[in-house]
């Protein structure tokens, strides 16, 4: 193992002189006009699992503006990794002497392991436009042993709960005991992810003791690619915090309908005009319609084709459903359609209906009249009229006349039934009021009975009152 290592770093040190002949890796490439360092990076011994980053600075020697097209990770981006300014735009112009510094980081995986990668850099540079600049570091046995990393809680369903526990144990690279201070979810995933059962801490592992640390995953919403972070944090040597990846994956069906209202306007009486909706699969599991039923409240007069889905719709797939309007009795329609299905997140989805057909529209003129007389007056006429400010013809079938105290009569009515159709006309009633002793109020009630579906009868009040 030892003959190895020093073979490894021998080599290492040969590629960064510039060694290598391979044009067309790059590394025998020289910078002219730009200077990097360090170079190569070398992280030297690193804990796997143990993340450290080292500054490079990217310097302008040269006499003229140097364009840097790009820098990346063009081998082994799994260990290593680019972290670079914020706000940083590439290209970007770098002056005679100006400095452009970003960070590289090494995190190694398997040990013992001598790491290697390349961060390529593009530039306008005269000698060297792809310059490689070489990546070391070597991955040793860590005091804390973590399992599994990441943390992979697989496919889960929205909603549904999938356990998983970690392992710490102590390695026993040191005789010493190290002491775990804290277990933090540093990052929850937007809460998918969190303890199960909190860790008990502090907690002191002997060398090849171990303790668990229990997991649990519950995604909120379908998510290809959910992820979270827990920082382990101890006195081990180089591990004082340990982050430790969480990811996980959801599915679920997704529901949606559109339009979510149908508005049939106004039909004639007894046609049956239809209109559709569509239901839409949006999730990544097939969608379980299980029920579509008009809700109890509202109007009964919609039928649905088809009135049940017989199968699944699949995910981005659609089902077409036609809506009939029983437009056979006048009047306002207004209902819902209640759908019920498998989405987790939206338990019931509701598509609202209207339809009206052509109805009339009473409006009585006044509907409540005060009559006074005083003196020598003993009679005063008042005139009712009804107006129809619907959309159909208007029939006055009856009218009843109450006149408990027999001063009040009906001086003028239409011959009935008489129809009134849509439009500034009126039919005329006239009540006359006469009264020859002293009273505070007598009282007249005219109930006009009319085809109106919404006010069938409509009762005027008149008082009477006369003073000597």
């Amino acid at each position: 193992m030892k003959s190895s290592k020093i073979y490894f770093w021998a080599l290492a040190g040969w590629l960064a002189l510039g060694g290598c002949e391979c044009e067309q890796g790059g590394l025998s490439q020289r910078l002219a006009d730009l200077e990097v360092e360090p170079d190569p990076v070398d992280f030297g011994q690193v804990p796997v699992l143990t993340s450290h980053r080292q500054e490079v600075t990217l310097k302008n020697v040269g006499s003229a503006v140097v364009q840097i097209k790009g820098l990346s990770v063009v081998e082994n981006s799994e260990e290593f990794s680019l972290q670079l300014p914020q706000g940083l735009q590439f290209p970007q112009a770098l002056p005679p002497g100006g400095r452009l510094i970003f960070s590289v980081g090494y995190r190694p995986q398997q040990f013992p392991q001598n790491d290697q990668g390349q961060l390529l850099i593009s530039s306008t540079d005269s000698q060297a436009p792809e310059y490689r600049l070489l990546l070391l570091g070597q991955a040793v046995q860590p005091v804390l042993l973590v399992e599994p990393v990441p943390v992979d809680f697989g496919s889960v369903r929205v909603k549904a709960t999938q356990p998983a526990t970690l392992t710490i144990r102590h390695s026993g690279s040191q005789p010493q005991n190290v002491q775990i201070t804290g277990i933090n979810l540093v990052d929850d995933g937007a809460g998918d992810f969190r303890f199960a059962e909190p860790p008990q801490l502090p907690r002191q592992l002997a060398p090849q003791e171990e303790m668990l640390v229990h997991l649990a995953y519950t995604p909120q919403a379908i998510d290809d690619q959910d992820r979270g972070e827990l920082m382990v944090i101890s006195d081990a040597p180089e591990q004082e915090q340990l982050s430790v990846p969480l990811k996980g994956s959801s599915h679920a069906p997704a529901i949606e309908a559109e339009p979510m209202a149908l508005d049939f306007g106004t039909v004639g009486l007894g046609q049956h005009p239809q209109l559709s909706f569509f239901i839409r699969s949006r999730g990544n599991d097939p969608l379980t319609v299980k029920q579509m039923s008009l809700s109890a409240t509202g109007s009964q007069r919609f039928e649905l084709s088809p009135p049940a889905l017989a199968s699944p719709i699949e995910p981005l797939g659609q089902a077409e459903i036609t809506v009939t309007y029983l437009a056979d009795v006048a009047g306002e329609d207004n209902g819902q359609i209640a759908i019920q299905h498998d989405d987790p997140l939206r338990p019931q989805l509701f598509i609202t209906l209207h339809g009206r057909t052509p109805t009339p529209d009473i409006d009585v003129v006044p509907d409540h009249l005060t009559l006074r007389l005083a003196h020598d007056s003993h009679q005063q006429d008042a005139e009712i009229n009804v107006y129809n400010r619907g959309d159909d013809t208007l029939t006055i079938s009856r009218l009843d006349f109450s006149n408990p105290q027999g001063s009040f009569s009906l001086i003028s009515q239409p011959n009935l039934p008489a129809d009134l159709p849509p439009g500034p006309d009126a039919i005329s009633i006239v009540v006359r009021f006469e009264k020859y002793e002293q009273t505070f109020g007598d009282n007249c009630y005219l109930t006009i009975h009319s085809n109106d579906p919404d006010e069938a009868a409509v009762v005027v009040t008149l008082v009477g009152v006369y003073t000597p």
